[in-house]
């Protein structure tokens, strides 16, 4: 008997182990490449690279200052990505995905952190629920919104921020 629950436990197990948890599957896609800081995305870059590079069915809204993305994962989970220009540089990337509950927010929260914590070499700073990090004229903050907006809230925001200022800005 116990070898039959075994021998079922053991593809699932086995699953898992080399695939990891869908949610981390899911944000290491919308994530995406290695290069760059969102989506293979950099801050500095032109609005036509932006646009070459992002999925042209996803686009929903498009004005001088910025362009917004919105991407489906299941019926009721979903992200949105709006890339917003200065002089049609690239200045800021704000991510905002919704989950089904507050947990897999407080999951992908967790995601994200350890991510940019290799990504980045570094530790995250961490001030009323905000996780700060900054590298090279980049500020990023993740903040896990669920309890304050709704069920698995979460929202990352890249800045380009002066090589004088590098230092991690919380929110006050």
């Amino acid at each position: 008997m116990q070898k039959r629950i075994w021998f079922r436990l053991l593809p699932l197990v086995l699953f898992w182990a080399c695939f990891g948890t869908p949610l981390k599957r899911h944000f290491e896609e919308m994530a995406g490449p290695a290069e760059g800081h969102w989506r293979g995305i950099s801050l500095g870059e032109s609005r036509e690279n932006v646009q070459e590079k992002e999925d042209e069915k996803a686009l929903v809204a498009l004005d001088s200052g910025f362009v917004k993305y919105h991407f489906h994962y299941s019926d009721s989970e979903y992200y949105e990505v709006q890339y917003q220009f200065i002089e049609e540089k690239l200045d800021e990337i704000y991510v905002q995905v919704f989950l089904d509950s507050e947990p897999r927010g407080e999951e992908l929260t967790e995601l994200a952190v350890a991510h940019f914590s290799k990504a980045w070499n570094q530790d995250a700073l961490l001030d009323q629920g905000t996780y700060a990090f900054s590298k090279s004229g980049v500020a990023l903050e993740i903040m896990d919104e669920s309890p304050f907006h709704g069920p698995g809230m979460v929202r990352l925001v890249f800045r380009a921020v002066p090589e004088s200022k590098t230092e991690p800005k919380l929110p006050s």
